[in-house]
């Protein structure tokens, strides 16, 4: 674990280098999603023969993409979304009813005020309900109030203390339809991008693969993984702007399936060349950077 702190840092040095106290909550921020993944595998048991591998490709998904090293709102979301996964996922553990699908559309639908993307992820608890659970049908309505919840809070609040509704309307408006300022990558940022999605779908293919043999709830969570690679590059699709914001909400799932892949090839010799290979782009990218400094 001290290692992956002190390669996180290190990723990072380019941005901290006179930087502000902004930038380094983001570090924090970035450090503490990290170590999440570490929980998410210890309690799911995901990859078992090296239990800090997910966070570590984190840390190198992230770390080679020099231009979303600050302080932003998909930091935060990132840190809800693998919450979220988390309770969904603890839905596999019974067949019974579960209230996990009210709890996760009220986590997406607060994410929502500050990174209003976030609500493409709907998609993947319906489409979990649909293909992965039983069929309760109370489970769809506890999505819609799940999700409709905090937004009538909100205005339940704005609403008691200014009864002007018109102020209220475009309060909301404001929040939903602002946008931040993208950074535009450089063309190192968008070879290493390209080169960890090629990566990664080798890696996509060998998983689907590989977890027909484990067992039920260990199959249906990397299937949840899936749906999330889906629907977060179908959303890029959509808002294509979002990309460089966007690759910390991606490189959740991306790093359990690259994991997954280099834990599990029979080719250890290969799993390691994939490993160095993504190292080294993070090094080459670093050094470029610094190089401009």
């Amino acid at each position: 674990m001290f290692t992956i702190l002190i390669m996180g840092i290190v990723t990072w040095l380019p941005k901290l280098v006179g930087s502000d106290i902004y930038t380094w909550l983001g570090l924090l921020l970035f450090i503490s999603t990290a170590i999440l993944m570490t929980y998410v595998n210890a309690r799911f048991h995901l990859i078992n023969q090296i239990s800090y591998l997910p966070a570590l490709c984190y840390i190198l998904l992230i770390g080679g993409v020099e231009e979303i090293h600050l302080f932003n709102p998909a930091l935060f979301a990132a840190i809800l979304l693998i919450t979220g996964f988390i309770i969904l996922s603890d839905s596999f553990k019974s067949e019974r009813q579960s209230y996990s699908f009210f709890i996760v559309p009220a986590i997406i639908s607060c994410t929502t005020f500050f990174y209003q993307y976030m609500y493409f992820y709907m998609l993947v608890v319906w489409l979990v309900i649909a293909l992965l659970r039983p069929g309760y049908w109370r489970e769809w309505v506890y999505t819609f109030l799940g999700f409709a919840f905090p937004i009538f809070i909100a205005f339940s609040w704005f609403f008691l203390v200014d009864d002007d509704f018109i102020r209220i309307c475009a309060f909301f408006n404001e929040i939903f339809a602002i946008q931040r300022t993208m950074p535009v990558l450089s063309i190192s940022s968008i070879f290493f991008m390209a080169f960890c999605t090629i990566l990664v779908i080798v890696a996509f293919v060998h998983v689907l693969w590989y977890v027909g043999s484990e067992k039920v709830i260990i199959r249906n969570i990397y299937y949840v993984l899936f749906l999330m690679v889906v629907i977060t590059v179908g959303k890029l699709f959509v808002v294509p702007q979002i990309l460089p914001q966007a690759w910390y909400l991606l490189a959740f799932p991306m790093s359990f399936i690259l994991s997954n892949y280099l834990a599990t090839t029979k080719s250890k010799l290969w799993g390691t060349i994939v490993l160095s290979l993504l190292l080294a782009g993070v090094v080459a990218n670093q050094i470029f950077l610094f190089s401009k400094l």
